[in-house]
């Protein structure tokens, strides 16, 4: 059985939003990963929405110079799980 609590929210992130801010800066997927301290593959499942964005992720993100001036609502989606179950 698992004990951990359920995340009230879940984060997705705007792919799009983020692809241009890559290209803006010329680097590429790989680099953005290692500029957040990602592996390639997790970032592809991140990016993909495949997965939503841990805590830890959306600090990076929002401390990332490629992302400076965005806001939070530009870099994501926050979605109750509530919702998500319906």
């Amino acid at each position: 059985m698992n004990n951990r609590p359920r995340r009230p929210f879940l984060h997705w992130l705007h792919s799009t939003r983020v692809a241009e801010q890559i290209d803006l800066h010329h680097i590429t997927h790989c680099q953005f990963a290692d500029h957040l301290g990602l592996s390639r593959s997790y970032w592809s499942q991140l990016y993909n929405r495949r997965r939503p964005l841990t805590p830890m992720v959306r600090a990076c993100l929002l401390g990332s110079r490629y992302l400076e001036g965005l806001a939070e609502s530009e870099l994501w989606d926050r979605v109750s799980t509530a919702a998500a179950k319906e």
